[in-house]
Order: C-alpha cells, then structure tokens, then sequence
C-alpha cells in the first residue's frame, strides 16, 4: 500500500493539478457585482423589517380596540325557556291548594282575574274558564278583537 505522504502518491499529484489550475483561472469579482448583491441583501433585509413592524402595529391597534370596546355582549334572544320561571310580581303556592281565587289582573294575564279549579298535585290539568284563550278569526278577516 502507497503511503499518503509519498510524492508519488498518484491521486495527491492530481488534486494538485486541479488546485494549480483553479489559481491560474481565478480572477477578482468586479466590485459592482459585490455591490449589486450588497444592495439586494439590504433591500431584502429593510422589507423583513418593515413587514415585522406592520405586523406588530397591526396586532397591537387590534389588541388595543378589543381591550378598550365598550360595546357590551349581545345578548341572545330566548325562543323557549327550558324552565317556568315566575315572572317577578308574581308569587309562588302550594301545589296542594284545589281552587285558586281571583286577583287582580296582572300583566299579560289572558282570564282578567277569573277563577279556575284545579285537581290536586299530579291528578290532572288545569281547566280554563269558558271565553278564556285565543279567538280563531272569522273567515275572510286577518284578526280579531276579544269580545
């Protein structure tokens, strides 16, 4: 086997070659190459800058108008409670009461202050008055007003 640091070592003499030539060919870069890609990296470099910065003001402005809108939630609108509750002028009874007698009239209230009976808790429904309720409008009119 060839010893690498031998002259004579074949592969060594051709890298050497190729080094000598590679010399002889080089040549300096004219320098207003090195100054066009000087510029074209500095230009690249302002234009990163400027859009971090557009970026960071845009975030901000944004975060700023989130956090100092005085605008209050919307508020969803109910379709159906899920649960009765009372409305707050009324009061609650016992489910154990069988009548329930007239009161003044309350806001919304359909039987104006009529009584109505009613079965104990669990054993039945409720029975309106007769003339309590809705109307149905007569044939050829678009609505009606209680009698």
């Amino acid at each position: 086997m060839l010893d690498p640091q031998d002259p004579q070592d074949p592969l060594r003499e051709m890298f050497r070659q190729a080094a000598a030539s590679g010399q002889a060919r080089a040549r300096a870069v004219p320098v207003a190459r090195i100054t066009e890609r000087a510029r074209r990296a500095h230009r690249r470099r302002v234009a990163l800058v400027a859009g971090a910065a557009c970026l960071v003001l845009a975030g901000g402005g944004v975060t700023a108008a989130t956090l100092l809108s005085d605008a209050p939630t919307p508020v969803v609108p109910a379709v159906s409670p899920s649960v009765d509750l009372p409305s707050p002028g009324e009061t609650t009874r016992a489910p154990s009461s069988t009548t329930t007698e007239p009161g003044p009239p309350t806001p919304g209230s359909t039987n104006g202050g009529a009584s109505a009976t009613t079965q104990p808790a669990g054993q039945g429904t409720t029975t309106q008055p007769a003339g309590a309720g809705t109307t149905t409008p007569p044939a050829g009119r678009g609505t009606t007003t209680p009698p």
